[in-house]
């Protein structure tokens, strides 16, 4: 079991991430017009990745928490996708990729405000993951049709939620 300090100040490290990851999303929505992101787009990879090197340390303390190891797989599934974003620098393309992590930080908020309850957890992992993995489905479709090699990166991602 976590103690619930460490917990609570992982919690409180996560909610101050996803409100400025919230507001870096709602600018990549928005980014369809004009230059490319580049910067955005790299601010959001460097705050999901600081979510994802915790959840990977506190499943260190508590390997079989749920919850954490959650985190831990969609917050990297975001920082794959936000690498793949990078590389295709096409600026169409950031709205959809936004519509994806905007969903995404939803669900990890979801999650992060669940963590101190394991039936709580578990629950809004049953009811939202489903939905990550039609939207990651989705997002490949809309960003490679066609190319079954960055299909299969994508579904790659899909079965390790």
């Amino acid at each position: 079991m976590l103690d619930q300090d460490i917990l609570q100040d992982f919690q409180s490290e996560c909610g101050g991430l996803m409100d400025e990851l919230e507001e870096l999303v709602d600018t990549l929505e928005d980014s369809a017009e004009g230059e490319f992101p580049e910067a955005e787009l790299r601010e959001f990879s460097q705050k999901i990745d600081r979510i994802m090197g915790a959840a990977k340390t506190m499943l260190q303390l508590e390997p079989s928490h749920e919850g954490i190891s959650f985190l831990a797989k969609v917050s990297e599934a975001c920082k794959t996708m936000g690498y793949q974003a990078a590389a295709l620098k096409r600026a169409s393309l950031m709205p959809i990729f936004a519509g994806f992590w905007a969903e995404t930080v939803e669900v990890m908020r979801e999650v992060i405000l669940a963590l101190g309850s394991v039936p709580g957890t578990k629950s809004v992992i049953e009811k939202r993951s489903a939905l990550l993995q039609k939207r990651l489905a989705w997002l490949a479709e809309k960003v490679a049709p066609g190319n079954e090699e960055e299909k299969a990166k994508v579904i790659a991602l899909l079965k390790r939620l």
